[in-house]
């Protein structure tokens, strides 16, 4: 999951170099932008985002890619930025600044719907950039609008909980990450410039939406303008599990999600004993969310997740006593009633460098693409500085 969003990061960052290798070129062919704002809204089809914006026609897009996916989309240049507004089921919100909206289209799904549509924006309107500290107004400025709005921090099963303050702190902190942001936190400029200068922020609107916000800070080696390009990644439930699940699947993806669900307390864990040795409390009774499409299909209710006590072990001593074999259930919370779902938590895990416990299918959380085949004793891979942590090998089991 989390070398799918530094993927994601890198290709923004060359897309930001390369719009202002652009701008000479597009400013020869300048075409008069219009009034009206560019609505788009998720799941609609490519041909409802076309007809809705016909006045947008000289600026359309789309490039088809293999596996029966087209991306579709508008393209503006960077001194004629466009102008678009979001709709969602009871609400919506602008973006000026626009320089690509870009939605990849369902082409192998019948309702043919658009699952994730990504926004590029600038905070700057000219070559001359922005001042950090007007940036920083003018993201709090749309946090704000946001937070209004209804829409809230989207913590994982995996992240740490912790306040919002908390969680810049362990943001901001080489043992931590920041990937676990609390946007609803304000930020002072102070602690706006200790941010990654490729900072993420996830969001969720009900139980139907999420939008990942990331910026992407640059300076002009030449003049020393600074530069802010934004990202919005807008996506639903479908796409959320599909950044978490190996591309190499065989099961629907709510199926193989559910596979992956055990490994979930173990992920919890190893960021919150992190976050306890930098001084921060964990908040037990900090809620879980539903993800309604693995309910249904799956019957594992989300945001009945059962965690691992932090301050009962550490993540090295859990993993160290469970491939003892030691029964781990005590370590877990709320014993009365989670036991059930508990059971249905614990599967078979193995460290990189250990001998494989049995024959079967494995994967790992630290890489992408790691599903593959062991025969017992076989020595785990390793992956060092991945982007995950600790190497985790979890069984999935002995079909391929």
């Amino acid at each position: 999951m989390f070398g799918i969003m530094f993927k994601q990061i890198f290709i923004t960052l060359i897309c930001f170099s390369f719009l202002f290798l652009a701008t000479a070129c597009q400013a020869e062919k300048e075409v008069i932008m219009p009034d009206k704002p560019l609505e788009i809204a998720l799941n609609m089809t490519a041909k409802d985002l076309y007809d809705a914006n016909p006045e947008y026609k000289a600026f359309q897009e789309a490039d088809a890619q293999p596996m029966g996916v087209t991306f579709q989309g508008y393209d503006f240049p960077t001194n004629n930025m466009g102008k678009v507004i979001f709709h969602y089921s009871d609400g919506s919100f602008n973006i000026d600044q626009v320089v690509t909206v870009l939605a990849m289209d369902k082409v192998t799904s019948e309702q043919r719907g658009l699952n994730k549509i990504t926004v590029d924006f600038f905070f700057d309107k000219t070559d001359n950039g922005i001042s950090d500290a007007d940036a920083y107004q003018k993201m709090m400025f749309f946090f704000k609008e946001l937070q209004d709005k209804g829409w809230t921090y989207a913590h994982s099963n995996s992240a740490p909980r912790l306040t919002a303050k908390d969680s810049f702190t362990f943001a901001t902190t080489d043992e931590g990450s920041e990937l676990y942001l609390d946007y609803s936190y304000p930020l002072t400029f102070k602690e706006w410039m200790q941010l990654n200068d490729l900072q993420l922020w996830r969001l969720i609107y009900g139980t139907e939406i999420y939008m990942d916000i990331r910026i992407n800070r640059q300076s002009d080696p030449e003049t020393g303008n600074r530069h802010y390009l934004i990202s919005l990644d807008i996506f639903d439930e479908l796409e959320l599990i599909r950044q978490i699940i190996p591309n190499n699947y065989d099961e629907s993806l709510t199926k193989e999600y559910s596979k992956l669900y055990g490994g979930l307390p173990e992920a919890r864990l190893f960021f919150e004993t992190k976050a306890i040795k930098m001084g921060l409390k964990i908040q037990q009774n900090q809620p879980d969310y539903t993800l309604p499409l693995v309910l249904k299909e799956t019957g594992i209710d989300t945001s009945k997740f059962v965690s691992i006590d932090p301050y009962k072990i550490t993540y090295k001593e859990f993993m160290k006593r469970s491939e003892s074999g030691e029964d781990m259930t005590p370590y877990y919370e709320n014993q009365p009633t989670a036991k059930p779902e508990i059971t249905s938590q614990a599967r078979g895990h193995c460290l990189a460098e250990q001998p494989c416990p049995k024959s079967g299918y494995w994967f790992t959380l630290a890489k992408a693409d790691s599903r593959a085949y062991f025969k017992q004793d076989d020595t785990m891979p390793d992956y060092p500085n991945n982007n995950w942590g600790e190497v985790i090998w979890q069984f999935e089991g002995k079909k391929g």
